[in-house]
């Protein structure tokens, strides 16, 4: 019986480094072509010396509509010939979605890994894309206990973990190995409610600038075009194990990702996430993230008491989710 995983973006390409090792050899990995560039997407199989996909697809238009309908028919195709029992989608991105709907168009069984994740923000592409894809999907796998709430009443919750911890604990020795030295801080800029306001980004851009120590740019395509102060170190985006090593020797992080919350906080780094409202909620209950948005007054006061907590509670499992998420997928499918 056949899976079907499905990815496209960077962190989909970590998910899939634990979750392809522990699923049936005969899983067909679909990389949807949703990161085009090969540093955010080929670089991180490399790295973590995941099996090359089966299937790639893309590249697609510029237009995030087009390139969702494109994608979606794309994947038919694929199930058409493939014929999986189930899909596996990962994560929030429309490469998650469209998944899900060309595994819906064909009555084909979804299942989520990282379900439940919530932000409150219903203006937000990703908090529309998990509430459409938890919605459609019959085995639902969250990461913590606070997603489970989110899905309270459905009888298909799992709770097994991080499967993006899981990566981090293998690679631990690696990382700490490419530890950066010096004193420091790393910026990332990538999600569409940052990069596609040039104001938003100016700001965060002039309020780093000011930064107590060094701040280090890994630059994410959309960010190409931006006028970046001269004191920020730019650098082309890293793959896994040398961006880890980076984010472990710093002083703190400044970031709109999501999964780099979590990295921080599995690293001991203090968080300054460049968001009003998080899916990782945890990690500023922890008191090792804080939320500042883009307001420059609240990151500069951030950036000189970043969060760090006395205690650093394992909040993302214990390194076995993608085994629990197989284990239970081979239940299904016996």
């Amino acid at each position: 019986m056949t899976l079907l995983l499905v990815g496209g973006t960077r962190p989909q390409m970590v998910k899939a480094a634990a979750l392809l090792p522990e699923l049936p050899s005969d899983t067909v990995f679909v990389r949807t072509g949703q990161h085009a560039d090969p540093l955010l997407a080929d670089a991180q199989l490399d790295d973590l010396g995941v099996r090359s996909p089966d299937v790639t697809l893309g590249p697609w238009p510029a237009g995030r509509t087009e390139r969702l309908d494109r994608m979606i028919a794309a994947l038919r195709e694929v199930i058409k010939k493939h014929r999986p029992h189930r899909v596996v989608v990962m994560g929030d991105t429309d490469s998650t979605v469209a998944g899900t709907l060309a595994a819906r168009y064909a009555s084909i069984p979804v299942a989520h890994v990282e379900a439940g994740a919530r932000s409150d923000e219903p203006d937000l592409p990703e908090e529309k894309n998990r509430k459409l894809v938890d919605a459609s999907s019959d085995l639902l796998f969250c990461a913590t206990p606070a997603h489970a709430v989110a899905l309270a009443g459905r009888a298909d919750v799992h709770v097994v973990g991080d499967v993006m911890a899981d990566v981090l604990r293998v690679h631990r020795a690696a990382i700490e190995a490419r530890r950066s030295d010096g004193d420091y801080c790393v910026l990332t800029l990538h999600r569409a409610g940052t990069a596609n306001s040039p104001t938003a980004v100016a700001r965060v851009l002039r309020a780093a600038a000011a930064a107590p120590c060094p701040v280090v740019f890994p630059r994410h395509p959309r960010l190409r075009s931006a006028d970046v102060p001269q004191n920020i170190a730019v650098r082309t985006p890293l793959s896994y194990l040398p961006f880890l090593g980076l984010v472990a020797g710093a002083r703190f992080v400044l970031t709109d990702s999501g999964g780099l919350q979590k990295e921080a906080y599995l690293l001991g780094v203090p968080c300054i996430t460049l968001r009003d409202a998080t899916e990782w909620g945890e990690t500023v209950a922890a008191g090792w993230n804080v939320l500042v948005g883009t307001d420059a007054s609240r990151i500069a006061a951030a950036m000189l008491a970043p969060p760090r907590a006395a205690a650093r509670p394992e909040l993302f499992g214990d390194g076995r989710a993608a085994a629990r998420i197989a284990a239970i997928l081979a239940r299904e499918l016996s």
